[in-house]
């Protein structure tokens, strides 16, 4: 156990290696994103407590220059970027962040992208990830048996955590595999447990409304299309991407009377999105676009390719660090000193079919 004296010592060398990555990246821009909040004292194991996320935007109001997307997009296409620059989104557009994200905007005056998918707004779409969420919070606290690509499967659910874990296996694993093929598991999977998903979605899943988001772009706010039925673009036929990417486009300039700069593509690694979709953002009008690839924006940054990082971290320490670069230097040292992950413990190789399953026993 370390000594008072060592905490002290660590704590202050990370305080000021701290400082000398902020100095060092200044002229870097940092996207940060957040999707999900919760009331405090709520289960925060899948969103914010926005408690947390007050106290990283009183961070932010104190040591950053945070910028609206479009100020931040600028910056980059004239070549210079402000000292500390950085901007706020938040993707998909689920009602509590109009309730309780939007009010600690306010309050520190930090502008915001809202990236929204158009068919869960107009009350057209449910997102998949989210009814298998219900199904996996909902299920018996039993082992359950299903049947996939006709092989049985034993899922074996336990308590909170370990049913969060199962979930997040399978809602990984059905990212791979064909449309269909996804809603034959999920509802497979529904069956067996014994849950009827609802039609739409009920309290803790609810987008916001046209109405909402009309009236944040007229305080300002950037909303921000996520396509109408966040599909991952890399897998879609090349004819949907213009329904997808300039449809959204099209039903928020018509629901909500703004234009519509900035896109962002769905899940955002460099694998769900394709050459073909980077040119159908721009032609579909869009000024630029983000990923979630984990990274600084310098004006060498592709206008359609920003970087973004994950804030919706738990400690603010560790929010810190992301917002100074210091944790991309920690991972880019990490990945040079030790051999590739062996899939990263999601899901296991399975060569029936040439795909990779979640594991049949504990998974």
């Amino acid at each position: 156990m370390l000594t008072a004296k060592q905490v002290a010592l660590q704590v202050g060398f990370r305080a000021g290696l701290l400082r000398l990555v902020r100095l060092a990246r200044r002229h870097e821009a940092m996207i940060l994103t957040f999707h999900r909040f919760s009331e405090d004292g709520q289960d925060s194991s899948r969103a914010l407590p926005i408690q947390r996320f007050e106290e990283y935007m009183r961070y932010l109001a104190g040591r950053c220059r945070v910028v609206p997307l479009r100020d931040l997009a600028q910056q980059l296409r004239r070549g210079t970027v402000r000292p500390y620059t950085v901007a706020v989104t938040v993707d998909d557009g689920y009602e509590e962040f109009f309730s309780l994200a939007v009010p600690v905007l306010r309050t520190y005056g930090i502008p915001a992208s809202i990236f929204v998918i158009s068919d869960f707004i107009e009350g057209r779409l449910w997102p998949w990830p989210d009814r298998f969420r219900f199904v996996f919070e909902h299920a018996p606290g039993r082992p359950v048996t299903f049947e996939h690509r006709g092989s049985p499967h034993v899922v074996h659910m336990g308590g909170k955590e370990d049913r969060q874990r199962v979930e997040e296996r399978w809602v990984e694993y059905a990212k791979t595999i064909p449309v269909a093929e996804r809603d034959d598991l999920l509802g497979a999977v529904a069956e067996a447990c014994g849950i009827e998903i609802p039609a739409s979605p009920p309290s803790g899943f609810r987008p916001m409304t046209w109405g909402q988001l009309r009236a944040l772009a007229a305080e300002g706010f950037d909303i921000g299309g996520h396509t109408r039925t966040h599909p991952i673009l890399s897998r879609i036929r090349p004819e949907q991407l213009q329904d997808e990417i300039a449809g959204c486009k099209a039903d928020i300039e018509r629901n909500v009377g703004c234009a519509v700069a900035h896109f962002a593509y769905p899940n955002g690694r460099r694998e769900d999105y394709t050459p073909r979709a980077i040119e159908a953002v721009a032609r579909a009008g869009y000024a630029a676009a983000v990923t979630t690839v984990a990274g600084a924006n310098r004006p060498t940054t592709p206008i359609f390719e920003l970087h973004r990082i994950d804030a919706s971290t738990q400690d603010l320490a560790h929010f810190a660090q992301l917002v100074s670069g210091l944790e991309l230097l920690k991972t880019r040292l990490r990945s040079g000193l030790q051999p590739p992950s062996e899939g990263g413990g999601a899901v296991v190789p399975s060569t029936r079919h040439g795909r990779a399953l979640p594991g049949r026993r504990g998974a």
